[in-house]
């Protein structure tokens, strides 16, 4: 696809990743004030979320003693509820935290934003928190009459207005194409472990709540959803449920695909072999 209209785009190093912002069809000024205000909206969520900062909120989760307690802004706490909600949803096979006693279940969610510390273990919001940062960008853009873009954190990406290009790569060869498609205001995920034993995933390795292991490389999930969200924590569930995921992509409006060695499984199922590659 060729774009005729302008786009107006930067990047920097973000979320563990390279977060771009693209805006389209505003002048120039505009738009470069509009990108800088969406990175500003990443910044705080990411000192907010992000596990290695040691001041960050979920730092300070971490942090607490048994029993212990701490009231938590709004956006730290809407993803808080979100991750309880799919981890219930999905039996558990989404989960923060890779603790093993209680269920995985660390946190007790309070009152008025408060947490509180039920059992020993600590929280990873690595495989939520990129798509939540991507949809917060977007919403603020779209709230000041943006009538195009995009943003796209090292894969995790949203759009609205103008179609955008998306191509996933190959798990066992990750210098291939494996899928094309043109994404229209909706939002796209995928997690994968590659050959060379990197992941996808700003957190590292993608483990399976269930048994405490890694899974195994040439296998990707991705996820095409409503919000960034959604579609960042759905590929988990799908990666690791197959089609037992079919009633969660449908609970959220979304729809996924597996690539495993050399096959797609669609879901709702439908599968079929790779006969070639858009590169």
């Amino acid at each position: 696809m060729t774009f005729t209209s302008k786009v107006n785009k930067r990047a920097r190093p973000l979320l563990g990743t390279v977060v771009e912002i693209g805006v389209i069809d505003t002048e120039a000024a505009e738009a470069q004030e509009l990108i800088s205000e969406s990175f500003l909206k990443i910044e705080n969520i990411e000192r907010a979320m992000s596990r290695f900062d040691k001041q960050s909120e979920v730092s300070q989760i971490n942090d607490l003693e048994m029993n212990g307690s701490l009231v938590v802004s709004q956006q730290l706490w809407s993803i808080l509820q979100l991750s309880e909600h799919l981890t219930a949803l999905s039996r558990g096979v989404f989960s923060i935290s890779a603790a093993q006693k209680n269920n995985g279940r660390i946190l007790k969610l309070m009152d008025e934003r408060k947490v509180c510390r039920v059992a020993a273990g600590s929280i990873d919001l690595g495989g939520i928190a990129k798509g939540y940062a991507v949809d917060q960008a977007v919403e603020y853009l779209q709230s000041q009459s943006t009538p195009s873009g995009y943003v796209n954190a090292g894969g995790d990406i949203r759009v609205f207005g103008a179609p955008h290009p998306i191509f996933v790569r190959h798990p066992l060869r990750p210098s291939e194409s494996v899928v094309s498609l043109e994404l229209k205001d909706a939002a796209f995920a995928t997690s994968a472990v590659y050959h060379d034993g990197k992941s996808y995933n700003q957190s590292g390795a993608v483990l399976d709540p269930r048994t405490g292991r890694a899974v195994p490389f040439g296998v990707s999930a991705s996820v095409m959803a409503p919000t960034c969200v959604m579609a960042d924590a759905l590929t988990k569930c799908i990666l690791m449920l197959k089609s037992e995921g079919d009633t969660l992509l449908h609970q959220f409006d979304a729809r996924g695909f597996l690539v495993d060695g050399e096959h797609v499984t669609s879901y709702p199922r439908t599968e079929k072999t790779i006969t070639s590659y858009a590169n």
